[in-house]
């Protein structure tokens, strides 16, 4: 009987706890998880394949359109010509001269952070509820 009770007394102590809710489990568990799968799709395109897809002339050999592809990538933008209506442009943008869009490689980096600070307050709080009393 007593190996039973000790077992019972140690058993407490492997169960999960339940010192949260539904809704500090979206917060800690469900949302960095989907930033973090949001985070790798937009890495799988950005950093596996081509980030940006542009058309140019047929005059560009190979390597210039590599090289323009790169370079509108890394100044994060990418120009539309004036022919082409484009919903995501403020009023003040299609009429300008100089029709560009943002484009953000920062932004996997950004979801992968906001999944780190979803995540940290519930690392803390059991870090220190483990190590207290």
């Amino acid at each position: 009987m007593v190996m039973i009770e000790t077992f019972l007394g140690m058993a407490k102590y492997l169960s999960p706890r339940n010192d949260d809710d539904w809704s500090d489990r979206m917060h800690y568990l469900y949302t960095p998880n989907i930033l973090l799968a949001f985070s790798v799709l937009i890495s799988w395109k950005q950093f596996g394949g081509r980030p940006m897809e542009c058309m140019f002339p047929n005059k560009f050999p190979g390597s210039w359109e590599q090289y323009a592809e790169n370079y509108c990538w890394s100044e994060n933008t990418y120009f539309v010509e004036k022919t082409v209506d484009v919903e995501l442009m403020s009023e003040e943008q299609r009429t300008s001269r100089d029709r560009q869009l943002s484009y953000y490689q920062w932004v996997p980096f950004f979801l992968l952070l906001q999944a780190a600070f979803f995540r940290a307050p519930s690392l803390l709080w059991k870090y220190f509820s483990n190590h207290s009393g």
